[in-house]
């Protein structure tokens, strides 16, 4: 071979290797201690990172549940100094590394998936395949990224209840999970009085007068044994009729009479309706609302007053920028419903950033390889299906 065509064969061979090495291998996202995690993976917990983007809008801004719930776009939208595709691909890669994580804290704590929780992986990953898979096809999620996601979800459960469930490592108590209940949730049955259509309003003392003046009135009737939930209906029934009333027109079409035999089933009718009515079930629990220490409704005064100024078995007024409520507060802990079928998420609220710190300190002293090629090419917008055009 020449010496011209030994330079030809060199600079060729440099341009495959160049071109070779410019695309690189996409199939794998993050390597933790030499374990690998597919892309499959990671763009699947982008498609999970948009909605929590969706979550974090939401939480100042409530109109962003409307887009989650219609499948309009928010992309174009920061989540804090990120915008919503930083945001996705800072979540997705990073749920990417706590998966193996993961991994690794199962294996050590020598935890095992039973029969039962296999049959259940597979439950899932069928009813995710048959609702989505032409659309995770569509952005490279296999069904295999969909299983391993889905079979780490439940093996973080386990993981995170081997730490913090009653016994656990780092364990609690039922007490523990139940102050948690009783600190940030309240018990309420309220009536409303409405003295401005606005905070912005000014204030009508009169009328403000006459809402206070019916609130107290109330309240002296439950204070003095009437039953609250009976008051509450006498209530509605008072602001409806008043509303129906202001909604009238002052002239009423004429409305034709029943002849006799209409009439008399009309009233059967009736009747047959209030007997089926006494035949349901009281609901021990009517009217009663459940609310978060941090919720706005009905508005952050009142339930900053709920939480700091009423004690459990207390009825007092709460006053805010435009009604004035009578509030009794009950105890949360009570409804042992409220806790047997939240126990869970009452367990993750008090120990979620524990378990984060555990996953990070662990993860810390990994040797962890991020693919840049990968997260070049599997940009954040192509996991999110477009919204279709009108």
């Amino acid at each position: 071979m020449n010496t011209f065509r030994k330079i030809v064969a060199v600079l060729m061979v440099l341009a495959m290797t160049f071109s070779l090495t410019a695309c690189g291998d996409t199939s794998w996202i993050v390597k933790v201690d030499g374990e690998t995690v597919p892309s499959g993976v990671y763009i699947y917990y982008q498609t999970a990172g948009y909605t929590a983007a969706g979550y974090e809008l939401a939480a100042t801004d409530q109109n962003y549940y409307y887009y989650m719930m219609y499948g309009m776009s928010y992309l174009d939208q920061k989540v804090g100094e990120k915008t919503v595709p930083e945001y996705m691909n800072d979540y997705a890669l990073s749920m990417s590394k706590q998966y193996i994580v993961v991994e690794k804290l199962f294996d050590e704590l020598g935890l095992e998936l039973t029969e039962d929780d296999k049959k259940l992986i597979d439950t899932q990953v069928n009813s995710l395949w048959n609702n989505n898979g032409a659309q995770f096809e569509k952005i490279g999620v296999g069904k295999e990224s969909v299983r391993k996601v889905t079979t780490s979800t439940l093996k973080e459960e386990k993981v995170f209840n081997a730490y913090y469930e009653v016994g656990g490592i780092n364990g609690t108590t039922e007490d523990d999970i139940k102050a948690y209940l009783e600190d940030n949730y309240a018990r309420v049955k309220f009536l409303t009085f409405n003295y401005a259509d606005s905070a912005d309003d000014a204030v009508d003392e009169a009328r403000k007068n006459k809402a206070l003046e019916d609130a107290q009135s109330y309240l002296d009737r439950i204070a003095a044994g009437e039953d609250i939930n009976a008051l509450i209906e006498e209530h509605t029934a008072e602001v409806a009729a008043a509303n129906e009333a202001d909604e009238e027109a002052n002239v009423k079409p004429d409305l034709p009479e029943l002849e006799n035999d209409e009439a008399e089933d009309a009233t059967e009718d009736s009747e047959a309706e209030q007997e089926v009515e006494a035949e349901e079930p009281v609901d021990p629990y009517a009217h009663e609302n459940i609310i978060f220490k941090d919720a706005k409704s009905p508005s952050e005064k009142f339930v900053n007053y709920v939480f700091t100024e009423i004690k459990t078995g207390e009825v007092k007024l709460v006053q805010d920028d435009t009604n004035i409520y009578v509030v009794s507060k009950m105890d949360v802990l009570e409804r042992t419903d409220i806790y047997d079928s939240n126990r869970e998420s009452f367990l993750y609220a008090l120990f979620d950033s524990d378990f984060t710190s555990l996953v990070n300190e662990r993860l810390a002293g990994y040797n962890v390889e991020v693919n840049d090629n990968s997260v070049k090419r599997y940009k954040a917008e192509n996991a999110v299906e477009k919204p279709a055009e009108e």
